[in-house]
């Protein structure tokens, strides 16, 4: 089968670093594994200078038309002189490049169609609606994150009204939408989604890469890590991830494992907090930032920790998240310490799979490391537990197939 997968996100370099190209790459790698040819279509591929991932596609880069750059600045300048925090200018540039992406869709693709549209969705883009409706192809549209929620709520959305509508349009136009959790199917179904139509298929791991290792020294060296025992975590450092607060957690658990380290993987705009704070806490010595490191090299990173985190706050919205972060873990079978909240407490068995604490409690996260890193046979059996937990059941190669057997009974 021929799939086209449409991208149009101008946030997302599809070659790049982020936990979204990660997953953008890894779905067509597991269509790509089970014989399918994709193109994959995208504005942005790699930040200048970076290292470009691979991706088993035909990659073609629509890029935004200089006007629409153009235009967008020319707001982003006016605008600024009286509201300096809004996303209008951006949003500017989304919807003028929606249309400019649907032309380009057209000329590409209408006299010679795909067997499938698969689309990530975007704000303010109704990417392969229009092409799907001319050619008959069948349209699918994965979901990620209630979009215009998340825009208003983080971004200083300007547009609630508009975002919605959109959005809407984009999901009920679809044959199929996928969502990642159980809060963001209710939110589909809220858009006005028809239930028939939704499935929830949570994030997933390429098994072959993330499973149990050992890293050599200098396969540790390589990328940084240090000696000692390591409490570690992978992600964006944001603010809706609760990383800003692990340096306090070291420090309590410094108490009694005072040889223990907190490696950082991921870059964000917490970074300086997160500085500041471990130098408030005492521990800046003992806190090893390794930034934004090659997706190829993150198994070496999680197997080499002695406990993962995953140490979401209490958050004033549903958990709609899958977190990659957690499934990668368990996939290596790092013992792991995470929030009760939304998926996770939904798929993961405390003190079966991980340990799992009340979010946001930061003497019960500490108190938690602390009993893996002294309970040996508890960690490797946490461990063992949650590396046959996802190999089982999620991974990327089982979300493709299902996404394909729906095609199957469409074809």
């Amino acid at each position: 089968m021929r799939i086209l997968y449409i991208c149009p996100d101008t946030g997302i370099d599809v070659l790049g670093r982020k936990g979204a190209s990660v997953h953008v790459r890894e779905m067509i790698a597991a269509f790509d594994r089970a014989g399918h040819d994709v193109d994959l279509v995208a504005p942005r591929l790699v930040k200048p200078g970076a290292e470009a991932a691979h991706v088993p596609a035909n990659v073609v880069r629509v890029r935004v038309p200089d006007a629409v750059q153009d235009a967008k600045q020319r707001l982003d300048d006016w605008v600024a002189r009286f509201v300096p925090d809004t996303s209008l200018p951006k949003d500017l540039r989304r919807m003028l490049y929606d249309a400019a992406l649907d032309r380009e869709l057209a000329a590409r693709y209408e006299t010679d169609p795909p067997d499938l549209i698969y689309v990530r969705a975007s704000l303010l883009s109704t990417a392969g609606v229009g092409l799907a409706a001319r050619t008959g192809a069948p349209l699918v549209v994965e979901l990620n994150a209630p979009l215009a929620d998340e825009q208003e709520r983080y971004r200083a959305g300007a547009l609630a009204d508009l975002y919605r509508s959109v959005e809407g349009s984009l999901l009920t136009a679809a044959d199929l939408v996928t969502v990642v959790s159980a809060p963001l199917r209710a939110y589909a179904l809220g858009q006005g989604v028809d239930e028939g139509k939704l499935r929830v298929i949570p994030n997933g791991v390429d098994q072959r890469r993330f499973k149990p290792s050992l890293p050599s020294p200098s396969e540790r060296a390589r990328i940084g890590l240090p000696a000692g025992p390591l409490l570690g975590f992978v992600g964006g450092l944001r603010p809706w991830h609760g990383v800003e607060r692990l340096p306090a957690v070291l420090a309590r658990v410094h108490h009694q494992h005072p040889d223990t380290k907190l490696v950082i993987v991921g870059d964000g705009p917490l970074r300086a907090e997160i500085e500041r704070s471990a130098v408030d806490h005492g521990v800046s010595d003992r806190t090893v930032f390794l930034g934004a490191l090659d997706h190829r090299d993150i198994p070496t990173a999680i197997a080499a920790f002695d406990v993962a985190l995953a140490p979401y706050p209490d958050l004033p919205h549903d958990f709609y998240y899958s977190p990659l972060k957690l499934f990668e873990y368990l996939a290596c079978g790092t013992p792991t310490v995470a929030s009760a909240v939304g998926q996770i407490a939904e798929l993961i068995t405390s003190g079966e799979h991980a340990l799992l604490t009340a979010p946001g409690d930061l003497d019960a996260i500490a108190a938690a490391c602390s009993r893996l890193l002294a309970d040996p046979v508890l960690a490797g059996r946490l461990g063992r537990a949650g590396t046959e937990l996802v190999h089982g059941r999620f991974t990327w190669d089982r979300n493709a197939a299902e996404v394909m057997a729906w095609c199957s009974l469409v074809g």
